[in-house]
């Protein structure tokens, strides 16, 4: 879509906003809330200061404009081209940059928290709502976002190769799917950042706070995280490197989980002999390891949500901490494996168009021999035991929450 001419009201407004912020007489600030400049070619212009909470800039050029310290609350970008354009300690609380054009584009100290958005209820009743920042699939390369304040906003799948985040507020953000390379986030906040499946060649981390962060599935060999605080934080460690053969997979299936089955491929595991193996802190939802010889492997702290494990050796296999809801050990052998802390629950199953069907997908057990298992503090949901061999199993501390058939000896 290419983007038309503004139309003469527009142009005679920004005039008057060039005339204000000059002190020139007959100048007037630019106020204009929930307006619609969608589509429009305002490349260059000079918005500073300007008002414009709730305008729709959507599919619009805005190159190289600048609307330093604008008030652009729940300002809607989606698709714009903001190559080089200024948002400076602008108020972008809540606002929308889905697919958005971000290149080289400055954000120094602006404020991209989430914001409080009145929406109205079917029965006419105005609730409050809490809206991040959206800059899902945006291009952000080379983009300046020193200092800005980006808590619990949606970076997923965004480029942001080259960008700069230092010394940044990034509590929670969502940085799932995206590409770092090269990236800059020395003395950023990032305590509980999900960067799953994230690309992070290259990137520094000096002096980071990354306490809580989801590293799953990321390579972090080439990034520099010298003087990181990494307490708490889920990550492969470096002797945690697995066969070439292996790690391949698990890019490949992060690649998968990411973009919902659009690239990458689905880890298959089945009939592999991986005795040992080191598998802790990694991603594998909906992975499959059907007959797999696993004994000894380490699932510590994994994310095995839809995991299948049937008919897999799993001798001392330790899921310590692991998430698995919904995973699946029908027929495995489970005899001394370890799963302090984990949590075995049911996941609601959803349709196409991610709306709960009612359906819930507990994990399931049976005919699984369990013989002298470790399930002390986990969590397990909805499992029915009675064809499993569940003799001598320590259940010290566990909730067993609507399971049964706990003693029974096959």
């Amino acid at each position: 879509m290419t983007a038309r001419l503004p139309p003469q009201p527009v142009i005679w407004a920004i005039s008057r906003h060039t005339a204000y912020l000059a002190g020139r007489q007959g100048g007037e600030r630019l106020q204009r809330r929930n307006d619609d400049f969608s589509g429009l070619d305002l490349g260059g212009a000079i918005l500073d200061d300007a008002i414009l909470s709730g305008c729709n800039f959507s599919d619009g050029s805005y190159n190289s404009a600048q609307f330093v310290r604008a008030d652009l609350f729940s300002a809607d970008f989606t698709r714009a081209d903001l190559t080089r354009t200024m948002f400076d300690k602008a108020d972008l609380r809540g606002a929308n940059f889905l697919m958005a054009v971000l290149r080289q584009t400055s954000f120094r100290q602006a404020d991209l928290r989430a914001g409080q958005i009145m929406r109205a209820e079917a029965s006419g009743k105005e609730v409050a709502e809490t809206v991040p920042v959206n800059m899902s699939g945006a291009n952000l390369e080379d983009a300046n976002l020193k200092n800005a304040y980006l808590d619990n906003a949606n970076l997923t799948n965004a480029s942001a190769v080259g960008a700069s985040f230092a010394s940044a507020s990034l509590f929670s953000v969502n940085l799932t799917g995206a590409d770092l390379t090269n990236a800059d986030f020395a003395g950023a906040k990032l305590k509980e950042a999900s960067f799953v499946g994230a690309k992070l060649d290259g990137a520094r981390f000096t002096g980071a706070d990354l306490r809580g962060a989801n590293l799953r599935s990321v390579d972090l060999s080439t990034a520099d995280t010298t003087g990181a605080n990494m307490q708490g934080a889920i990550h492969r460690g470096a002797s945690a490197q697995l066969p070439a053969e292996l790690e391949a997979k698990l890019k490949a299936h992060g690649r998968w989980i990411v973009s919902n089955g659009a690239e990458g491929e689905r880890a298959v595991f089945s009939k592999m002999k991986l005795p040992g193996m080191d598998f802790s802190n990694c991603d594998l939802r909906a992975a499959v390891f059907h007959e797999t010889a696993l004994a000894g492997a380490f699932f510590t702290r994994s994310q095995l949500m839809f995991t299948s494990f049937i008919g897999t050796d799993l001798r001392k296999a330790n899921f310590d901490q692991a998430e698995c809801g919904g995973v699946t050990f029908s027929g495995a052998i489970l005899a001394g494996a370890a799963f302090r802390g984990t949590q075995l629950l049911g996941v609601p199953i959803y349709n196409a168009k991610n709306q709960r069907t009612g359906k819930v997908m507990f994990p399931r057990f049976d005919t699984a021999d369990l013989t002298g298992a470790d399930l002390r503090g986990a969590v397990v949901e909805g499992v029915d035991f009675s064809s499993s061999i569940f003799t001598k199993v320590n259940i010290s501390g566990a909730d067993l929450r609507q399971c049964t058939g706990m003693n029974t000896k096959r």
